[in-house]
Order: structure tokens, then sequence, then C-alpha cells
């Protein structure tokens, strides 16, 4: 992305648009400042039916999932796909569980827990509780959209099987 603005700022540069290029940077440097989250919507209560103590959130990785991660053969069409995120058919308002403990950001239907070490899980489609804060292993995250929940975990962004990975916590 960065790269992206610098060739754009050179080019305007070029031009001789100093006052534009100047006002771009600042634009820039607004919107970077910007809270992702407002900062009145910290969190979100869940409601009567999923406080249930008695029911453990689902626990990625629990089941087998309906795809597997990496390259996979279609039996169908005999031809190659790359999959970077496991695929679990689920009910839907299904509630789900952290994998691991983190700090938790949630984007929309999307939510980001930074385990720390460089690992990062992406789950989606579900229904936060909580739009900024942290979590422990197996404490509920949200409710599942759909009846599909996608989960990708990164290593300094380059994608790993979550089924493989184990974090220690320090």
């Amino acid at each position: 992305m960065f790269l992206k603005i610098r060739r754009q700022l050179t080019l305007m540069w070029n031009r001789g648009g100093l006052v534009i290029t100047l006002t771009l940077l600042i634009l820039l440097a607004m919107s970077l400042d910007k809270p992702r989250v407002p900062l009145g919507e910290t969190s979100i209560e869940p409601s009567k039916e999923t406080q249930n103590e008695s029911v453990p959130g689902y626990m990625l990785g629990d089941s087998v999932p309906a795809n597997s991660f990496g390259w996979t053969e279609s039996q169908k069409t005999a031809t190659w796909r790359y999959s970077s995120s496991l695929l679990y058919k689920l009910d839907e308002g299904k509630e789900i569980a952290s994998p691991e403990a983190g700090a938790v950001t949630a984007y929309g239907e999307k939510i980001i827990i930074d385990h720390g070490q460089g690992y990062k899980s992406e789950i989606w489609p579900i229904r936060a509780y909580q739009y900024n804060g942290t979590v422990k292993k197996g404490e509920s995250i949200g409710v599942l959209c759909g009846q599909e929940i996608n989960w990708k975990m990164t290593h300094y962004g380059e994608p790993v099987d979550p089924l493989k990975v184990q974090i220690v916590q320090p």
C-alpha cells in the first residue's frame, strides 16, 4: 500500500503539484490517526439466549473441517485449488470460542486475534461480542452468522495450517 502511495506522491511531485502533494500527505496522516472502531462502541453485550454458561462455545479445531489446508485436488473437476483457511459447517447462531488466547480486534463480521509471536487468527463471518480487548483460550468470542465459518491462521502474514500450530504462551 505504501509503495503505491509513494509512487503516486512522486508522480504528483514531478508534475509540479506541491500543494496537491502536501494536501494528500496531510489527509493520509489524518486517516492513519483515526481509530478503526468508534470510541463509544467498545463492546457488545451478548443476548440472554447466548449467555447460557452450561453450553461452552464451539472450539475451532475440535472437529474435522469441510476442506483441507493447502493445495487439494477436486474429485469432481480434477483441478487443483489452494485454500489458506479451514471451513467448518455449523448451525447458524452457534457460539464460537477462541482457539487460542490473544488480543481481539473485530472489523464488521471478521475477528482477528493476535496470539503473539507473529501468529494471528482470522475468523469470519461472526458477530463479535467485543471489538477490542483480550480473550483466553476457549472464551466465547461471538455468534456464527450463517452456516459456515472460516478460520485462517498466519505467521508473520504467511498462511499456516491452524491444526498443526502449537502456540506457546509466555
